[in-house]
């Protein structure tokens, strides 16, 4: 990544703040002037030493999945992707800017040891009221003691 706070993406967005970083790059709150509105904006980054070949499947890959999500841009529970720009031969995905936070940061068990290591849609609970809960051997104590009894028997 070689981006920085104030850089423009694409002629259009100014990078404003990094929102956060991970394995497949940068995710920035970007301003679009002309519109007068805030974005998020995904500075993906490859992996060094990749050949050509694999450096142009995984930039096709990452254009078609956003492409696809676009697709579905109007469904309540999936962020809107509205661009994807190429810029120094890296495609950037422009998404609708979420106020709020992750739920990574938001489910603080990390910070008290517990780590759930099967995070998947079978294991988020969704209330009738709207809240998103992880389930938990504690929530589902009967299915997991069962589980974790098997799991000892069989040596897992």
């Amino acid at each position: 990544m070689t981006s920085a706070r104030g850089d423009v993406a694409g002629g259009r967005y100014r990078l404003v703040a990094e929102l956060g970083s991970g394995g497949f790059g940068t995710v920035w709150r970007a301003h679009r002037e002309a519109l007068g509105l805030d974005f998020a904006v995904k500075e993906l980054d490859l992996p060094r030493g990749l050949s050509q070949t694999e450096r142009a499947e995984r930039l096709e890959r990452a254009t078609r999945e956003a492409r696809n999500a676009a697709r579905l841009r109007k469904h309540e529970n999936i962020v809107a992707i509205h661009d994807i720009l190429v810029q120094d031969g890296l495609p950037w995905i422009v998404m609708d800017l979420i106020d709020g936070s992750s739920l990574d940061d938001h489910v603080k068990a990390h910070g008290a040891g517990v780590v759930h290591r099967d995070v998947k849609p079978a294991n988020v609970m969704l209330a009738e009221d709207g809240t998103v809960l992880p389930a938990t051997c504690s929530r589902l104590a009967r299915r997991c003691t069962t589980r974790s009894r098997a799991s000892h028997r069989s040596g897992g």
